[in-house]
């Protein structure tokens, strides 16, 4: 039950934006957005072990390479997709902020589990970007979004608020953990989290409901194409990189699924924190991540029994 909370989660978050936006623009009205990001890497860093992690020469190897993919080469290609699909400017925006964020904080491991892989090397890449990424990700969203178009956005400005909204509660999270003496807590705590992103959603299209209604069909068509290109290059991407660095296969696995998800709570945190229209953006951050979600489900069901 618990895998599928999210998923229908967002899928009620949308259905109640549509029908019932008042409750949603009142949380995005009084910083219920900012708040609930804040509770959302809290709980994350609390939920976060650190036990049975060795760091080696390889380890090392591993991490630069996945964050040269998912932070450096991943906004790039984003930028690449809105180049060549003529996209409306809001929806580039959304395209290039999802592909700027950093990976994942649990579905990733999840499915590296499901898929019999490297799950405490996922563990170990999950962190490890994420908190790169809250460094790498304001700059490179303002090199992209120029790029893109005429958007200028105060990039110190983004990291302060990432440091603050991001960081910092990771960290008060992490600190508690470890000072509770926890080995292990309670599965339910995945409840709260996601519930606080499915909150986040229906507050951000709750105020974007006219964007939201607005797309064409074509515009649906052109961000479920643009999202799903951008996820299969990254799985592509980062599957020739496990091959070349000789990884075993476990290793490999925990490589494309963590490097090739992207974090769907820092994508719309950063929405609400840049002083640009972002409108339908949002549309584009949730297409992605029911599409990683589902596709790498799938294909984590089929590498399951690869172990070659």
């Amino acid at each position: 039950m618990r895998q599928f909370f999210l998923p229908v989660g967002l899928l009620s978050a949308i259905f109640f934006a549509l029908l019932l936006p008042a409750g949603g623009i009142f949380i995005s009205e009084h910083n219920g957005i900012k708040i609930l990001v804040f509770i959302i890497f809290l709980v994350s860093g609390f939920q976060t072990g650190g036990k049975g992690i060795a760091l080696d020469g390889r380890l090392f190897q591993v991490f630069l390479t996945a964050a040269a993919i998912a932070l450096l080469l991943s906004p790039l290609l984003g930028l690449l997709i809105t180049r060549i699909i003529p996209f409306p400017q809001t929806l580039a925006t959304g395209l290039i902020v999802i592909a700027a964020v950093p990976p994942t904080l649990s579905s990733g491991i999840v499915i590296t589990e499901v898929s019999r892989g490297n799950a405490v090397l996922a563990l170990i890449l999950t962190v490890s970007l994420n908190l790169l990424g809250i460094f790498t990700m304001p700059f490179m969203l303002d090199l992209c979004l120029k790029a893109a178009g005429p958007i200028d956005i105060d990039q110190y400005s983004l990291l302060v608020k990432m440091l603050f909204f991001v960081l910092l509660p990771f960290a008060i999270g992490k600190i508690t953990r470890s000072l509770s003496g926890k080995t292990r807590i309670s599965p339910n705590w995945s409840y709260v989290n996601s519930s606080c992103v499915v909150l986040v959603v229906y507050g951000s299209l709750a105020v974007s409901k006219s964007e939201f209604s607005g797309l064409t069909g074509t515009e649906y068509a052109m961000t479920l194409g643009s999202v799903c290109l951008l996820h299969f290059l990254l799985l592509v991407s980062n599957a020739q990189a496990g091959k070349m660095l000789g990884l075993p296969v476990a290793d490999r696995k925990a490589l494309v699924f963590v490097a090739s998800q992207k974090t769907l709570p820092i994508s719309v945190a950063v929405l609400t924190s840049i002083s640009v229209d972002t409108g339908s953006a949002v549309i584009v951050c949730l297409m992605f991540h029911f599409f990683q979600l589902f596709t790498d489900s799938f294909l984590a069901a089929w590498l399951a029994k690869k172990t070659v």
